[in-house]
């Protein structure tokens, strides 16, 4: 399937495996380990997304514009927003299975 899938069926494919990330994930691990996990899990399927693109000018230009930013940067902008300790790991979870609506919206997936 390497190259062969359109944006919406990369979409389709890729709005799946995030919002699974939740079940993906180690419960018995801490809060912490468990955010690293998810954004982990969600920066693995979003390379595994660009590789199915047929785009592959659009798949190079996510790459470059679009990359995945390390675990400390979500940190770092939420402590800015005022999360900490738990809350500032399960905003992060949240995050990492909540999908670009705007995307979505564009290639017409609701």
């Amino acid at each position: 399937m390497i190259g062969k899938l359109s944006n919406v069926e990369v979409r389709i494919w890729y709005n799946h495996h995030d919002k699974n990330i939740i079940n993906k994930i180690d419960k018995s691990l801490s809060i912490k380990e468990q955010a690293i996990q998810a954004h982990s899990l969600r920066n693995k399927y979003r390379m595994q997304a660009r590789k199915l693109m047929r785009d592959r000018k659009l798949a190079k230009h996510l790459d470059i514009n679009n990359y995945n930013l390390p675990f400390e940067y979500y940190e770092n902008k939420y402590l800015n927003q005022g999360y900490n300790n738990n809350s500032l790991y399960e905003k992060i979870l949240d995050a990492s299975t909540r999908s670009n609506k705007m995307v979505n919206k564009k290639l017409g997936i609701v």
